[in-house]
């Protein structure tokens, strides 16, 4: 697998740091993100957010071979993470979080996107009164697939399909770095129904319209990390000549442990250790 190809998953919900971990951590970031990442009010949240740099800085550090110290990370304008100071570099990265896990894709492609999205909705009670209150987000085309073809799909199972294309089209406009405010009902994502996305399998045959136009440089990668959690990678390519030939061979999500993740790690920043009291004033979100 190329070097800069790298699909990673920890679990943030079973990690429960202990203070000197804690505040190790913390010392391996930049300041400005140790401050951002303390205001958070929930310690699943925070957790979230500290793991997501720490993905960050571990990719950057083994792909571009940039030391941890030197590494300068900053935000566009639309708030996705980038590395500043390094033009005209063909190597893009982007993370999410959602339910248990933080994720990130990195790969030697002009644009890259991620997203993970837990397999169930919180304080949604009533399925079909949710779906009418998000119809416009999706096309008709789409809604048939949520549905099935006759309508004959339990609530469950059109849940998952719901948020399997939520899914993708949060991939996509992360990857375009277009922010929130970029209408997910131009997007339409064509997913072949006779298709489920399993653990043990990847989906690279989906296909996007913006505005009703077929994207055929985008290509988008679907699994499961569990049977909880679905995950999607949006990837476009430098030039159609260069499209990546391993798309029968997709690469899969490796999950991190907290060995993993820290493994050559370099701390490089002082941290106050009220931080550590602080973060266990913080309680959980349910």
């Amino acid at each position: 697998m190329n070097q800069k190809t790298i699909r990673w998953y920890f679990n943030c919900r079973k990690w429960m740091p202990k203070r000197e971990e804690f505040l190790f951590v913390l010392r391996c970031i930049q300041k400005d993100e140790q401050e951002r990442i303390m205001k958070f009010v929930y310690r699943n949240d925070l957790k979230h957010a500290l793991i997501g740099r720490l993905l960050l800085r571990k990719c950057i550090n083994l792909c571009l071979n940039i030391p941890y110290s030197s590494i300068k990370l900053g935000r566009s304008d639309k708030g996705r993470p980038i590395l500043e100071e390094i033009k005209d570099c063909q190597f893009d990265f982007n993370i999410s979080h959602h339910g248990d896990y933080c994720i990130l894709a990195a790969d030697d492609y002009a644009k890259v996107g991620t997203d993970v999205v837990k397999l169930q909705l919180s304080n949604v009670k009533f399925i079909p009164e949710y779906f009418q209150r998000m119809r416009k987000i999706f096309c008709q085309a789409e809604w048939k697939f949520i549905e099935g073809d006759d309508n004959n799909l339990n609530y469950q199972k059109q849940l998952a399909r719901f948020l399997r294309l939520w899914c993708l089209k949060e991939s996509f406009v992360k990857a375009e770095g277009v922010g929130i405010g970029f209408e997910l009902s131009r997007i339409k994502f064509e997913c072949d129904p006779s298709l489920t996305i399993t653990e043990s399998q990847i989906i690279t045959n989906t296909n996007v319209y913006v505005d009703e136009e077929l994207l055929e440089d985008w290509k988008f990668e679907e699994t499961l990390l569990d049977q909880s959690h679905c995950a999607a990678v949006a990837l476009y390519p430098k030039v159609k000549s260069e499209q990546k030939e391993n798309s029968n061979n997709p690469p899969s999500f490796q999950l991190l442990s907290f060995d993993q993740l820290l493994e050559k790690i370099e701390p490089f920043n002082q941290v106050d250790e009220s931080l550590w009291i602080l973060y266990l004033s913080k309680s959980e979100r349910m």
